[in-house]
């Protein structure tokens, strides 16, 4: 009759070091193979000797001659370890294929994100990227639901159970038409234009992931918000100011060299705007090997900050 407690289990560790006792037929050298002390191998022998009340081997001249048990338990063990190596191989496959789902709103998706996603589609070729262009809110409410694993948004106040975690800066740029007649102006003092009477004298074009930061930036400048147009995307924005439809703020990253043919890019003292990128996710998000390395890649801390910080 067995009476071991239903609660105890092989001792997996004990039967490795077996396991490399009847590998290598010599306490001494399964000790090297295992990186731990000679004695210990033995007592965990010794420890599974009595747990399955057999004995496994016999030292005979220094060599291990195992028991008929001994050659039972010796192919058992080759049988369970090839089953975990099996098992932790196929959780790493499965892991690979895992998909991660990252929402952004379109400007940094279409110019910031591509050059990362190459990299670690050539690492994790195997790996499902789900990308979500969404508002600022709509990205917050997917991570806030734990329907996105991660988000990119410019800094800003965020919910309790997320976190913001800063991976670049850039610069604002002003954008004018070409021969637009705020451009030298604007070139030889950029401050001189921030007033009531310029401003409301010149239509302004604004994107709608933008609307929050234009009521930040005036409300700092003390000045009033005039938007003589909402469009939908950075790159309507650019459109339109290039077809002489009114001036605009972008940040520098959306910019191509075609654009800069074909608009006046003026730089913003940084002091007045800039935009800051970060990571967003819960606090509580299981951070899998595969998002680590995403994160890494984005340049970001993989671990969320204590609670109370931000």
């Amino acid at each position: 009759m067995n009476n071991k407690n239903p609660y105890e289990v092989l001792d997996l560790k004990a039967l490795r070091c077996f396991f490399f006792v009847a590998k290598t037929g010599s306490v001494t050298r399964a000790a090297l193979e295992l990186g731990i002390a000679g004695p210990a191998v033995t007592q965990r022998v010794q420890q599974l000797e009595k747990d399955l009340g057999v004995k496994l081997y016999e030292t005979r001249g220094g060599r291990v001659k195992l028991t008929a048990s001994g050659e039972r338990t010796r192919t058992f063990a080759i049988s369970v370890f090839a089953e975990i190596d099996e098992f932790e191989r196929s959780l790493t496959q499965s892991e690979e294929s895992a998909e991660i789902v990252l929402t952004a709103h379109d400007s940094y998706l279409g110019y910031l994100l591509p050059a990362g996603l190459e990299e670690f589609k050539r690492q994790h070729p195997q790996a499902r990227i789900r990308l979500l262009a969404r508002r600022i809110d709509e990205i917050i409410r997917l991570l806030r639901d734990n329907e996105a694993d991660v988000g990119v948004l410019p800094q800003q106040e965020l919910p309790k159970e997320l976190f913001f975690r800063a991976i670049a800066t850039y610069p604002t740029m002003f954008l004018a038409p070409k021969g637009h007649p705020l451009v030298r102006q604007a070139r030889a003092d950029f401050r001189s234009i921030l007033n009531e009477e310029t401003l409301s004298s010149h239509p302004v074009i604004v994107a709608e992931v933008q609307l929050d930061r234009y009521e930040e930036t005036f409300a700092a400048l003390k000045l009033p918000l005039h938007i003589a147009m909402e469009v939908d995307s950075l790159e309507t924005v650019k459109r339109y100011v290039a077809h002489g439809l009114g001036v605009a703020v972008v940040p520098e990253h959306c910019l191509t060299q075609d654009d800069r043919r074909r608009i006046e890019v003026i730089p913003v003292p940084k002091e007045i705007s800039q935009t800051t990128y970060g990571v967003v996710m819960r606090r509580d998000k299981h951070r899998s090997p595969l998002l680590k390395h995403l994160l890494g890649i984005l340049g970001a801390p993989q671990e969320p900050p204590r609670v109370g910080k931000s």
